[in-house]
């Protein structure tokens, strides 16, 4: 059974972990190694204690287990952009519990958020371009892709990215 919660600051090093192990499994090849193989948990750690810690209004951050184990995480800004709406900054879920419904529950909880905070504003993330398995996962829930562009990513890597959009965060809320 999965549970949900919002997430506190005692899940920043589970959530750290989960998103090295995602990097380093899925943008191997996209981000250097250099970075991938480096002190990657202990970078997001840091990134992860400061976003629980003091976080801001508009930041919603919510937390996947099953059991003891966390299989996924979403991290979302309201009202973000002037030109884009609200960001998804985050999705990941652990390989071992893909296509079981996580990715999918997460994404319609932060859209749930993004509407109670600004239900008249879209919603973007930004995907490798490479990342054929999110893109599609990104479009059954409604969303468009809105280009490609080329921008450098963590690390110094140089990396093609799509952004998508929804037209309005009802859209995810109702994935």
């Amino acid at each position: 059974m999965i549970e949900h919660r919002n997430a506190q600051l005692i899940d920043a090093e589970a959530i750290a972990l989960l998103h090295a192990l995602s990097w380093r499994e899925n943008y191997r090849g996209e981000f250097t190694d250099a970075f991938l193989d480096g002190d990657l948990p202990e970078e997001r750690l840091g990134v992860w204690r400061e976003r629980l810690g003091q976080p801001p209004e508009n930041q919603f951050v919510e937390v996947a287990h099953r059991g003891s184990n966390l299989v996924g995480f979403v991290c979302a800004y309201g009202a973000h952009d002037a030109q884009w709406g609200s960001f998804i900054d985050n999705l990941h879920v652990a390989n071992a519990a893909k296509k079981s419904g996580i990715g999918r529950l997460l994404m319609k909880r932060a859209g749930e958020w993004l509407v109670s905070l600004s239900p008249d504003l879209g919603v973007h993330l930004l995907v490798l371009e490479s990342n054929l398995a999110a893109r599609r996962f990104y479009e059954r829930l409604g969303a468009k892709n809105a280009g490609v562009f080329t921008t450098e990513a963590h690390g110094g890597a140089v990396v093609r990215s799509c952004r998508y959009t929804w037209a309005h965060a009802e859209v995810l809320a109702d994935a």
